[in-house]
């Protein structure tokens, strides 16, 4: 988390985790117009609903209502993201080719991303399914 920019820190204290990696995915990149929430069917404000949920974009309007927020792209954090779901889905049993069709990698691209820990770049621990090079 030290990684991440402060703008998305204070997201994450106000509305939790997994809301901002939804305004993350969805608005990375751009500036979002927090409505003020004196609409209760706004356009914006029903949007956000759907997105994050009743709760957490409720707080998001209360926190931000009126201004202009730009939503980080986290562009690290989310292919950490994808690469820890490709580890898990590979240890569990997905072969590489398919792994491969379904996040639109290369299979080079995935043996990659097997090698190394997400978020640190270094080598990921020995998978239990390799033979081991100790006599």
């Amino acid at each position: 988390m030290d990684n991440l920019p402060a703008s998305v820190r204070e997201l994450i204290a106000a509305i939790g985790l997994q809301p901002t990696l939804a305004l993350v995915q969805t608005y990375g990149g751009r500036t979002l117009r927090v409505p003020t929430g004196a609409r209760a069917e706004g356009q914006v404000r029903e949007r956000l609903i759907g997105l994050l949920g009743s709760g957490p974009a409720l707080t998001l309007i209360r926190h931000y209502g009126g201004e202009r927020i730009t939503v980080a792209r986290c562009a690290a954090l989310l292919r950490d993201e994808r690469d820890t779901a490709i580890i898990a889905a590979y240890t569990a049993g997905r072969s590489v080719p398919a792994l491969a069709g379904e996040h639109l990698l290369t299979e080079r691209q995935i043996r990659t991303i097997l090698k190394r820990t997400p978020g640190s770049g270094l080598p990921n621990p020995a998978d239990e399914r390799q033979l081991s090079l100790v006599f």
